[in-house]
């Protein structure tokens, strides 16, 4: 996707719209003090959004938009993907830009964008794009009327959230808390669904309609995370128009190693247990009994919909403000833990209706 192929927006001259989450243990007051002591920013009006709790983020992030849209300015997301999920979806709604300084767990989003990680350094480097007037288009993905810019699935991994969630609680937020999580969640008991398919795999491509038996159907927009894990479909999604569909089927616990190992190792595409494919949508739905819900995960928050479940790229780009040229985080590593865990299974702040879920693993 270049910036040819669709119109730029209005280029942000106005106030910087900060949308910070409301964090359990989090100081906002050291946060505040450490961001506005960066000399770039002293230069701009910032207005700080911060939810009095942490569900009325999203309709925070549609206000810091809204004002965005009024006065001319940028809004910007601090935090993990869930954040950034929040604030992207508002930004694309209002048609402004989006900024970001990576505040979560994981950062997949911004890891895949060569964000800076480190929240002074992203804040000059977000400005300098600002003033360069450095625009980037940023394909973005829908599961029904929700937008997500990692991931979206169905099955096993919504309940790795809420497992994560109560590990989170006990335990404090953190990285290995929520590795250990999900390695838990991995090797309980989970019986498959069939879900019915219907696929197609560029635009203007006949549908194809296919039954499988899975414990999670994961739909990616992230070709970081799926090329560390050696799915081959991360350079479609990299190139743009498609999503990358995995789906992980019923096994044992013996197997659930071995997938894990493969993912750990980059070779999740010569797993038997996993079925990869890229298309430009689909619509899911279970295949026999159709509950009237069915818990969806996206961007690490969860939210029950009713199916069928259409997946889709938005015909509008979100337009990131980021340091040109790209330079992504590292994708011929080795898989970081959180992914290696997602394999086998198959960001923070809740929006209003939906059960909380810290960070990301895998999204």
């Amino acid at each position: 996707m270049t910036p040819s192929e669709h119109t730029l927006p209005p280029q942000p001259r106005g106030p910087i719209h900060l949308v910070v989450p409301r964090r359990p243990g989090a100081d906002l007051d050291l946060l505040r003090a450490k961001l506005e002591g960066v000399p770039a920013l002293q230069a701009h009006d910032v207005v700080w959004h911060v939810p009095d709790r942490r569900a009325d983020i999203v309709q925070l992030a549609e206000q810091a938009a809204q004002a965005a849209q009024d006065d001319g300015g940028l809004v910007v997301a601090a935090g993990g993907d869930g954040t950034i999920n929040a604030v992207a979806s508002a930004a694309l709604g209002a048609g402004v830009p989006l900024g970001v300084v990576p505040m979560g767990t994981f950062n997949y989003f911004s890891r895949e964008h060569g964000l800076a990680l480190d929240p002074e350094t992203a804040v000059q480097d977000l400005l300098q794009a600002l003033h360069a007037g450095d625009l980037r288009p940023v394909q973005v993905g829908f599961v029904n009327r929700r937008m997500f810019v990692v991931n979206a699935s169905v099955g096993l991994y919504p309940k790795m959230l809420a497992d994560r969630e109560m590990a989170s609680r006990r335990f404090g937020r953190k990285r290995w808390v929520a590795i250990a999580a999900a390695v838990w969640s991995l090797f309980r008991p989970a019986s498959g669904r069939r879900w019915r398919v219907v696929m197609k795999t560029h635009q203007g491509a006949e549908a194809q309609q296919e039954e499988h038996l899975v414990t999670t159907l994961f739909v990616g927009n992230n070709p970081l995370q799926l090329d560390r894990m050696g799915l081959p479909q991360a350079q479609k999604v990299a190139d743009g128009g498609h999503l990358a569909v995995v789906m992980l089927k019923p096994q044992g616990r013996w197997a659930i190693a071995r997938t894990v190992w493969n993912a750990a190792t980059g070779q999740l595409d010569k797993d038997n247990a996993v079925v990869s494919m890229a298309c430009a949508e689909l619509t899911v739905a279970p295949a026999s009994w159709r509950p009237p819900q069915v818990k969806v995960a996206f961007d690490g928050e969860r939210e029950w919909m009713a199916p069928p479940l259409h997946f889709r790229i938005s015909a509008r780009p979100l337009w990131l403000v980021a340091p040109s040229p790209l330079v992504r985080d590292g994708a011929a590593q080795t898989p970081p833990p959180e992914e290696t865990a997602f394999a086998a299974s198959a960001t923070d702040t809740p929006a209003p209706g939906i059960t909380p879920a810290p960070g990301l693993l895998p999204a």
